[in-house]
């Protein structure tokens, strides 16, 4: 498979988990609520999802899953970003960022989401490194 689309979208889905990792720590630092995220961050994960996710569903048989943990955390991924479109979709028409209530607004939670952020972005990672090979042994 040698297509732009091919080479690129596991790429541009590592975007929105170091966007979401430093958004986290910065949250961290300052302590910013989340009713005061710029609406230009919808539309990053909007474009960044929209391109990303659907080549995660097209070429998952192009992945050579190495065991039922990775098949799950490959899901998880697939579903993350579908939901994270159709999340900040929904703040952009609604003009609100109150979805997002249904995580805790608590201190404590942002520690949990950066981790969970790291860790995607690492399995994000792996993926590319297993999709583009750079043929060096």
């Amino acid at each position: 498979m040698n297509s732009f689309y091919f080479k690129t979208f596991a790429r541009v889905c590592l975007l929105p988990y170091i966007g979401g990792t430093i958004s986290q720590i910065l949250r961290l630092i300052y302590n910013v609520n989340n009713d005061l995220m710029p609406k230009e961050v919808s539309w990053i994960v909007i474009v960044l999802g929209l391109y990303g996710a659907p080549g995660l569903i097209i070429f998952v048989n192009k992945i050579s899953f190495k065991n039922i943990w990775d098949k799950i955390a490959y899901g998880l991924l697939t579903s993350q970003l579908v939901g994270a479109v159709l999340v900040h979709s929904y703040i952009l028409f609604k003009g609100s960022a109150s979805v997002l209530h249904v995580f805790p607004h608590r201190y404590w939670y942002s520690f949990i989401a950066v981790g969970y952020f790291l860790a995607m972005g690492l399995y994000v990672l792996c993926l590319n490194k297993r999709l583009y090979p750079t043929g060096k042994k």
